[in-house]
């Protein structure tokens, strides 16, 4: 099988460089919700900086739970939840 290449064309081609530092690439699966804050992360690496693992969530203080059920209670009047079952779930987010 003989390809019709014209030298012309191979001439105007150009060696693609790749845009990270440490060479070859490969795809990898990560959560959605994550994907972003990996690829910074790995970017910083790439740069040689140290990575910002600092979540802004660290910055934000929870809300005061008999709060929150009043918003909740406001919004579905017939919600089964109470105080206690906001306090366990701000307890579990304060985990994170």
């Amino acid at each position: 099988m003989t390809r019709n290449i014209n030298d012309a064309s191979l001439a105007n081609l150009k060696h693609y460089e790749g845009k990270w530092k440490y060479g070859q690439t490969r795809t990898i699966r990560v959560p959605i919700a994550l994907a972003d804050r990996v690829l910074t992360i790995a970017r910083q690496l790439d740069n040689g900086l140290s990575p910002d693992t600092s979540d802004s969530r660290d910055d934000k203080e929870l809300p005061d739970a008999a709060n929150l059920l009043n918003q909740l209670k406001a919004k579905r009047k017939k919600s089964k939840c109470d105080l206690a079952d906001v306090e366990a779930i701000l307890d579990m987010l304060g985990d994170f």
